[in-house]
């Protein structure tokens, strides 16, 4: 495509990923301080939560109050954690850490046999102060709102539905954070739901042809498509089943737009949805090694210490990918094709 003189209009995609998403806070914290008019949002599980927190901060209070909603976003869940009693940071005694991560591991194991018999535990109860005390849901239908698709999973066809601003409620938020080891379905309509997760992580087609006149869609995951290490415990490879599941439908999305995108950008027009792929530029901003190296109990670690931590990873992360391709924003899709270890 031609270089723009243009600014960049910018779609976000969200990953979900636990507490993990406090990585992701901090990469659109990142990005808020640059001139980068972000146009649309769409999100699953804790990308959903970061989508809301987004989009009823930037209704609120423009780039500031966005930032403002995500640090209280953030900041409750780290006030609301059971685990901030054990929050020592630089003061933690020798190998308190490895030992709290070992009890995590086991109430990992056991959580899903447990939490059917602890009913503040299944419906949500937690999460619902957290996002209640935190967001004014109220702002995503204000005139000055983005727009907003959250993803939940259909417990009985696995199909995904999509949420707009003015049906995303409390309940829809949940049904997107909806962790059916840990959690009871969500009811909707009658429908029980499940995270959004297993069926779009996120969702990429509201982003693309619902008429946002984007420029650019940038996926944020949280979850890479690689890890370095081979799981061994039964909680390592738990946690490896599930980042697989969790990925698969981003993987599978990811090669049919790449794919039918450079088709697209050599044929005529054929209809809007076309076009529109055609005109977007794609970017993935791939997870760092150092978020799986946190291990699977490190999406449950919710301590103040540890989300300050993958805040910053986040920020560090979206600083150096604007270093790399920022430029680039508004000419050219750094999204070509996937990454080879991943097709190889």
């Amino acid at each position: 495509m031609s270089a723009s003189t243009e600014t960049p209009r910018l779609a976000l995609a969200l990953q979900g990923g636990g507490a993990h998403g406090a990585y992701g806070w901090g990469v659109i914290d990142r990005l808020l301080e640059e001139d980068l008019p972000i146009v649309a949002v769409s999100g699953a599980s804790a990308g959903a939560l970061n989508g809301a927190a987004l989009v009823t901060g930037l209704a609120a209070g423009g780039r500031q109050g966005a930032k403002d909603a995500l640090e209280r976003l953030w900041d409750t869940v780290s006030r609301n954690s059971p685990l901030q009693v054990f929050d020592f940071g630089m003061w933690a005694p020798p190998l308190f850490e490895p030992a709290l991560r070992r009890s995590l591991e086991v109430g990992k194991l056991l959580g899903r046999y447990v939490a059917p018999l602890s009913p503040t535990l299944r419906d949500m109860r937690s999460l619902r102060r957290v996002v209640e005390a935190s967001l004014d849901l109220s702002l995503l239908t204000d005139p000055r709102a983005i727009p907003l698709s959250i993803a939940a999973t259909r417990v009985s066809t696995g199909a995904a539905r999509l949420f707009g601003n003015a049906e995303i409620t409390l309940d829809a938020l949940m049904a997107s954070a909806c962790l059916p080891d840990l959690f009871g379905p969500v009811t909707i309509d009658d429908e029980p739901y499940w995270d959004g997760g297993f069926s779009a992580n996120p969702a990429l087609e509201p982003l693309i042809f619902d008429g946002h006149g984007q420029s650019d869609l940038l996926i944020v995951q949280i979850t890479p498509f690689v890890t370095q290490d081979t799981p061994e415990s039964l909680v390592e490879v738990m946690g490896r089943m599930s980042d697989i599941g969790f990925n698969a439908c981003l993987l599978r999305d990811l090669k049919a737009l790449t794919q039918v995108q450079e088709i697209a950008r050599r044929a005529p027009p054929i209809d809007d949805n076309f076009t529109a792929l055609a005109n977007t530029n794609l970017h993935l901003m791939e997870a760092p090694h150092a978020l799986a190296a946190r291990g699977p109990t490190g999406k449950i670690d919710t301590r103040r210490s540890q989300l300050d931590g993958l805040r910053e990873l986040g920020r560090e992360t979206a600083d150096a990918w604007l270093r790399d391709h920022g430029a680039k924003l508004g000419r050219k899709s750094t999204l070509t094709a996937l990454p080879e270890a991943v097709t190889a």
